[in-house]
């Protein structure tokens, strides 16, 4: 039967609207997504994509700080900023398709291999600041900048910058004092610089002075905002802070002196296995010169490629590095008599006029078995002594008996000569402001068990009385003992940095005279040890370089250490001598330490020598 085909549309019509309906509700419902998508991009979201799209076109550029020079007392350069270029990479606007090729075009020009740059990338880049430069050379030659500028429209990404690099003026001379810089360890960096401000590949000061007044010389970045293309390249500076540039030192060491004491000791390289000179003024604990031989050159850390030479300086066995004015720890030998000789007097043990046989050795009976004994030597016979000619002529028999006792003469004994020695300084850091002072050692019966398990027995305390045994001092411990006998008992803080200066050359701090202690000697006592250092430079030995017009007041020292026989005629001692001067009114001390050397033979004249240099500069 046929249908009527009106009857066929009204039939139709209920599921085609519902079609219609649906249809137009999928598109309401799309629209109302977009919008709210609109509204949440564009409203809650709108800040933080503005921000991101400002990333992509506006850029922050650090302006590294000038650092500060260092100068010597007389305002002689020491430490300066030079200029030079830098490449630098910025990862997040290098292409990622065309990375390979970059990096193997960049190194091409550069002339070192692509590993190079990718190891520099991989350690220097932080993944939390995708936009920084990631410096990967150096000291690049100008041509080679030039080149790189040039072909910039094809090395999107890479960078040349105009920076400055450290230069030592006079490397090996000053080396130990002024230190220098080198890139902190990643932990360093995160834990430290990172939260100062610091550049990812900024150097830091790393010994020396330049370490320890980092703050002062690294001075405040500045920034600008750039506008960059697609490339990362500059398009226009829209905003600048200047940087502020960091603070100059004023060192107190005196430049010609310093070199003329490095020049004495070096020369003397090829007799000593090393050797140090610390120059001061007793009055106030400025250091005017303070070597330590053999020494480096430290322009080889601040210029990049310099690898093979710095691994040459951590493997040379002579140990060029290596700063033994202030961490060297040596047996003192007879300057600790020095110590004894306080002890001995202010304890009543002895006065000026106590004599004593030295007639070449002590026997030492053995407290449990009498027939056994034990022979301590001395370097000679020289009949009967008072005090002021014991510690003149160094006699150990002297000073053995001071110690240890012996016969009427009961002795300081090891507890009171290790409480003189704590008192004067050993066994503890002077506080020099500069790194890596070791502490030296006053031993006792509790560090001898505990070191060695052993128990503490009378030929110790003999051995320390005169430097020898255990009993360890740095050279800068012995100068400031020396410095408190020329200052009647008082200890001044040693100080390497004078002053520090902004850079408009106003001073900011004086680094003055600081006392870190006074030790209240005797009058009979000061006097006794005064006398008894001047004789000193009237001995057989030191006669013949007594000839400065000044009287100097002295200690030499003759310190055995366990070591083998090298077949020369030396044989196993180090030598020092430390004396201030003029005796009556002193202004300078002069300590040296010379290893494989003699008191009398090598240490005593290179003293001289630099104290003649000294008087020559300030009669």
């Amino acid at each position: 039967m046929n249908r009527d085909p009106a009857d066929l549309q009204q039939s139709d019509s209920p599921p085609r609207h519902r079609r219609t309906v649906l249809v137009r509700g999928l598109m309401c419902f799309a629209f109302a997504f977009l919008t709210l998508q609109l509204w949440r991009l564009q409203i809650v979201e709108g800040v933080v994509h503005r921000a991101a799209a400002d990333d992509n076109s506006l850029r922050p550029v650090t302006i590294p700080a000038l650092r500060g020079v260092i100068y010597d007392r007389n305002l002689t350069p020491l430490a300066v900023n030079a200029p030079m270029f830098a490449v630098t990479i910025t990862e997040a606007d290098v292409p990622v398709a065309r990375r390979s090729q970059i990096v193997r075009q960049t190194a091409a020009v550069l002339g070192i291999a692509p590993e190079e740059i990718e190891q520099a990338l991989k350690f220097k880049t932080r993944g939390e600041q995708p936009f920084a430069p990631v410096t990967i050379k150096e000291n690049v030659p100008r041509e080679v900048a030039l080149a790189l500028e040039e072909r910039s429209w094809q090395l999107p990404g890479v960078s040349v910058r105009v920076g400055t690099i450290r230069q030592y003026t006079d490397g090996p001379t000053f080396a130990h004092v002024l230190g220098y810089m080198a890139l902190p360890r990643p932990e360093e960096y995160t834990h430290r610089y990172k939260l100062e401000g610091y550049d990812p590949s900024e150097r830091v000061g790393t010994t020396g002075v330049e370490q320890v007044y980092e703050s002062e010389l690294h001075g405040r970045p500045g920034g600008r905002v750039v506008e960059v293309d697609v490339a990362g390249r500059p398009v226009r500076q829209l905003d600048e802070q200047p940087p502020e540039s960091g603070r100059r030192l004023v060192l107190s060491l005196d430049g010609e002196l310093q070199r003329t004491a490095y020049e004495a000791l070096n020369s003397r390289l090829e007799t000593i296995g090393s050797g140090v000179a610390v120059v001061m003024d007793p009055r106030n604990g400025e250091v005017l010169s303070l070597v330590s031989v053999p020494s480096y050159d430290d322009n080889v850390f601040a210029l990049p490629n310099q690898d093979a030479e710095i691994s040459g300086l951590l493997a040379d066995p002579k140990l060029p590095l290596f700063d033994r004015a202030l961490a060297g720890q040596y047996p003192p030998g007879s300057t600790f008599k020095l110590v004894t000789g306080i002890g001995a007097l202010e304890e009543g043990v002895a006065n000026r006029n106590t004599r004593i046989d030295c007639n070449g050795g002590l026997r030492i009976p053995n407290p449990y078995n009498p027939s056994l004994s034990t022979f301590l030597p001395d370097w000679g016979i020289m009949g009967v002594l008072d005090f002021v000619q014991g510690l003149a002529q160094s006699c150990n028999v002297y000073f053995y008996t001071l110690g240890g006792g012996f016969g009427p003469i009961d002795g300081l004994k090891v507890e009171r000569l290790g409480r003189y020695a704590r008192m004067v300084g050993y066994g503890q850091p002077t506080g020099i402001d500069l790194p890596s002072e070791a502490i030296g050692r006053v031993p006792s019966p509790a560090w001898k068990q505990a070191a060695l398990g052993d128990e503490w027995v009378p030929g110790d305390t003999y051995h320390m009385s005169i430097g020898q045994g255990a009993v360890l001092a740095t050279p800068v411990q012995v100068a400031s003992l020396t410095n408190a006998l020329a200052t009647g008992g008082t200890f001044y803080r040693p100080h390497v940095v004078r002053s520090i200066v902004d850079s408009d050359g106003r001073v900011v701090r004086e680094v003055g005279a600081e006392i870190t202690r006074k030790v209240a000697l005797k009058p009979e006592t000061l006097a006794a040890m005064k006398d008894g250092m001047m004789a000193v430079m009237e001995t057989p030995q030191a006669r013949p370089y007594n000839n400065l017009g000044i009287r100097v007041a002295g200690k030499t020292g003759t310190a055995e250490y366990a070591a083998p026989k090298d077949g020369s005629a030396i044989g196993p001692t180090h030598g020092w001598f430390t004396a201030y001067a003029p005796a009556e009114d002193p202004r300078v001390s002069v300590t040296v330490f010379v290893e494989h050397g003699g008191g009398p033979t090598d240490a005593l004249p290179l003293a001289i020598d630099i104290m003649r240099a000294y008087f020559a500069r300030y009669p």
